[in-house]
């Protein structure tokens, strides 16, 4: 599994305390996402399981709330999206869970993709 950002363009609104410049905002999303990146694993073995071939990429739209650090609103892009529906629907579910800590006073919205590739046979 090989992870990809695709675009990072954060909308940057007032808020509270914390504030990040749009390249900490990156990193740190990036981050709070490598996190999750056990359970994108499970999402994709899952798959493999039923469909050794399966690869693709799977892209999403998300926000980073304001104060939480919270990642919310996460939506698939099916016009980049090219894995099969069921590791889309998994890597929805497990996104979700990250977060930014500490929280910024601005919200961030930004897409991300993650490129799904089984490994070569032996």
């Amino acid at each position: 599994m090989k992870t990809q950002e695709l675009l990072a363009a954060f909308a940057l609104l007032a808020g509270c305390a914390h504030a990040r410049s749009a390249e900490q905002y990156r990193a740190d999303t990036e981050a709070a996402l490598a996190g999750r990146s056990a359970d994108l694993k499970s999402c994709y073995d899952q798959v493999l399981a039923t469909k050794p071939t399966a690869a693709g990429r799977v892209t999403v739209k998300l926000a980073v709330a304001a104060k939480t650090g919270k990642i919310e609103d996460v939506q698939l892009d099916p016009s980049q999206t090219t894995a099969p529906d069921e590791l889309s629907k998994c890597v929805l579910a497990a996104v979700p869970a990250a977060s930014l800590q500490p929280g910024d006073r601005k919200r961030g919205e930004a897409t991300w993709s993650w490129d799904f590739t089984a490994a070569p046979a032996k």
